[in-house]
């Protein structure tokens, strides 16, 4: 008997808001990081030893191309000066 087999599922830049831990890996290595904001045009991280700042169409390729996963983690990978941007007014 054959079962059908899952289609993959692609994660894309609609998945990552505040709080979101990343890997990121980068020229000269990879590190987790913290997204600490997110705008219709743009997806902002922060880590310890990276940080970057991309549109929407970066970061998918950027997950395509395996640079750039989403870590189920419920740390923070934020210096402690940036901690006050991921906590809401609202």
């Amino acid at each position: 008997m054959d079962f059908p087999r899952p289609l993959p599922l692609q994660t894309t830049a609609a998945a990552l808001f505040p709080g979101t831990t990343v890997h990121y890996s980068y020229r000269t290595g990879d590190s987790l990081a913290t997204v600490v904001e997110r705008t219709e045009r743009f997806v902002t991280f922060v880590g310890a030893e990276c940080d970057g700042r991309f549109t929407h169409e970066q970061i998918d390729r950027l997950i395509e191309d395996g640079r750039l996963e989403v870590v189920l983690d419920d740390e923070l990978h934020v210096p402690d000066h940036e901690i006050p941007k991921l906590q809401s007014t609202e």
